[in-house]
């Protein structure tokens, strides 16, 4: 195969269009769950937990299709999945907007769902995982700002819902995501080899290359800095190891956050803070700027800092995060939950990917991602219902509290895992 020089390496376009990609995601369907929550309790007449019980629903979902999702990114390539997936994710906010009762709002967030599995971070995080490897924390750092930048934008679509309806708002997500993110998706390729390239653009007669023979084997102590330092592990080899039942009890202490906070925390400010729709959507778009610091720094520290004990550092500020925010009442206390627990949040999200390359190396990236996420299911899709079930019996603190002690944890559980190694 014939090694093709190039100015700009093609690497860092797949990151320019994931990174925009991610930003509708974030905005429109993660993080903009939050601005619609409120809108659907009013038109459903529904409680909190079964609104609440719509994204445990699609997390459930998510996580059956994971598995099969991340076999067929890394049997077929990302491209191709997302195509699909993302004009899945358009036609069910299209869907949406016709939704009139709970079931009904459901089914449609099954097709979203369903898209998202496919056509968003996890395509992108694929490709990026083979094509970036002494790089890899940062560029995962960099993806994941999409959802940061992404929710930092949720205002405006607290405003499209406060001035045209959530109905017509929710067309104008499902346009927008056709528009602009198919045409986004088609730059992106599984494997630089596909196009004559190394990992990170790499020379065959660079000393990185080169290097790697001679480091291989010492990954506890150092970072992935080799173009082959990493072992490659098979989905059917990281199930027997230690190392990815320990990951996920780290997922699974992570995966309480993302649905309390992008169902519960909108809700948690109108209701029980007592400040308007529009204030708690500036709120929330803040929480969503100030992640972006973690999810950059934090990746790119991860290129030269043993990833774990980061992460572990940030389990322990998401917890004293969540604590926090259970004491809010007042706009400065606002402004401290922010300032801790969204960089510690946001740092996390890139780690999570990184570490499992550092684990368990490129090959089979997409299944074993999968994997972890489908035996998160239990915390994934109870966390939401949960939740919400406390709010409506007790309120929103209590359950923020039980949250901080389980996101605490995860720290222990970090610290204990380790990278495996093939079996002589």
């Amino acid at each position: 195969m014939k090694l093709k020089p190039q100015n700009i390496f093609y690497g860092w376009y797949i990151v320019a269009s994931g990174l925009v990609i991610t930003v509708l995601q974030g905005g429109l369907y993660v993080y903009g769950f939050g601005a619609f929550y409120t809108p659907f309790l009013n038109s459903f007449g529904a409680t909190r937990a079964q609104v609440a019980g719509v994204l445990s629903l699609t997390r459930l979902e998510g996580g059956l299709i994971a598995p099969v999702a991340g076999f067929l990114i890394d049997k077929y390539g990302p491209r191709r999945l997302m195509l699909f997936g993302l004009s899945m994710m358009g036609l069910g906010f299209v869907l949406l907007s016709r939704a009139s009762n709970l079931f009904m709002l459901y089914a449609v967030f099954v097709v979203m769902a369903t898209g998202s599995s496919f056509g968003s971070a996890r395509p992108v995080q694929v490709a990026l995982a083979n094509w970036f490897i002494r790089r890899r924390g940062r560029v995962m750092g960099l993806l994941m700002t999409g959802f940061g930048i992404g929710g930092s934008l949720v205002f405006v679509v607290a405003w499209l819902i406060d001035t045209f309806g959530w109905r017509s708002a929710a067309v104008i997500s499902g346009v927008t995501i056709w528009v602009v993110g198919l045409p986004l998706s088609l730059l992106v390729r599984h494997k630089p080899e596909d196009m004559g390239l190394l990992p990170d653009g790499e020379q065959p007669n660079s000393p990185n290359v080169d290097q790697s023979k001679e480091l291989n084997g010492n990954r506890e102590n150092i970072s992935e800095t080799e173009v082959d330092l990493e072992e490659n592990f098979t989905a059917r080899q990281a199930l027997k190891t230690r190392a990815f039942w320990m990951l996920v009890l780290v997922y699974g202490a992570w995966s309480i956050l993302p649905p309390t906070l992008s169902v519960h925390q909108f809700a948690f400010l109108q209701e029980e803070v007592g400040i308007s729709y529009s204030e708690a959507g500036l709120w929330v778009s803040a929480f969503s700027f100030v992640s972006l610091f973690g999810r950059v720094s934090v990746g790119w520290i991860s290129d030269y800092i043993n990833p774990r004990y980061l992460l572990a550092i940030l389990y322990v500020l998401m917890g004293v995060g969540m604590l926090l925010m259970s004491t809010v009442h007042s706009n400065w206390q606002i402004l401290l939950y922010i300032l801790v627990m969204a960089p510690a949040y946001g740092g996390s999200i890139p780690l999570r990917p990184t570490i499992q390359g550092y684990f368990f190396g490129r090959e089979s990236f997409g299944t074993i991602g999968g994997l972890l996420q489908f035996f998160d299911l239990p915390v994934t899709v109870a966390s939401p219902v949960f939740v919400g079930y406390i709010a409506d019996v007790w309120d929103y603190r209590l359950g923020f509290q039980i949250v901080a002690g389980f996101v605490a944890l995860g720290a222990l559980f970090v610290l204990a895992a380790h990278p495996p190694k093939h079996r002589d």
